[in-house]
């Protein structure tokens, strides 16, 4: 009977022979046990290794992991301070005074009152603005359709604040122009509604 070798380590390859079966059944089973006991003993002392390296494993990315550390707390950002709104100059020029003419009809678009010219010119001799220097466009075509705007100017010197309320969607546009007219004091260019309320 042959003596026991390793298996080879290509099963392709060469290695040692086989038991042959000519020896007879019983030596057959023999060399078969002596090939499979070896084996099974070094499964066997292999698991406890295995068992060992993986509990070691587990611990040091155990000992990995932060203990007792609590995050930090979140601060929200401060919030921003609404700007403060624009000033109004009684002696100041048209440039000076136009952001807070914008601004006052901003406030007046972002209420309810209607896109008319009254309104509109309360509004804006309410915020300090010379009524007796304003213009303002009519409610309704020369055809009696409603306006699609109002304009109001108000004349500041030969410089004139011009402004349009939209009447669909209340939203508003402001600039400066000269006065026109042979005297410089006109803003509006054609019939205007007469102010006398």
């Amino acid at each position: 009977m042959h003596g026991v070798c390793a298996p080879p380590t290509d099963l392709r390859g060469p290695g040692c022979d086989p038991p042959r079966r000519s020896e007879g059944p019983q030596a057959f089973v023999a060399t078969l046990a002596s090939m499979i006991r070896p084996a099974r003993a070094r499964a066997i002392r292999r698991l406890p290794l295995a068992v060992a390296l993986a509990a070691g494993l587990a611990g040091a990315l155990a000992g990995c992991a932060p203990s007792g550390v609590e995050p930090s707390p979140t601060t929200s950002a401060p919030s921003e301070t609404p700007a403060p709104p624009p000033e109004f100059f009684p002696e100041g020029t048209a440039e000076e005074n136009l952001p807070y003419f914008e601004y006052v009809l901003d406030g007046f678009a972002a209420g309810v009152e209607p896109v008319e010219g009254r309104p509109v010119v309360d509004a804006v001799a309410a915020a300090g603005f010379d009524r007796a220097a304003m213009q303002v466009s009519f409610d309704r075509t020369q055809t009696n359709l409603v306006a699609d705007s109002i304009f109001v100017s108000v004349r500041i010197g030969a410089d004139c604040l011009l402004g349009q309320v939209v009447a669909a969607d209340r939203s508003v546009s402001a600039m400066t122009a000269p006065a026109v007219g042979p005297e410089q004091s006109l803003c509006l260019i054609g019939n205007t509604r007469p102010i006398d309320w």
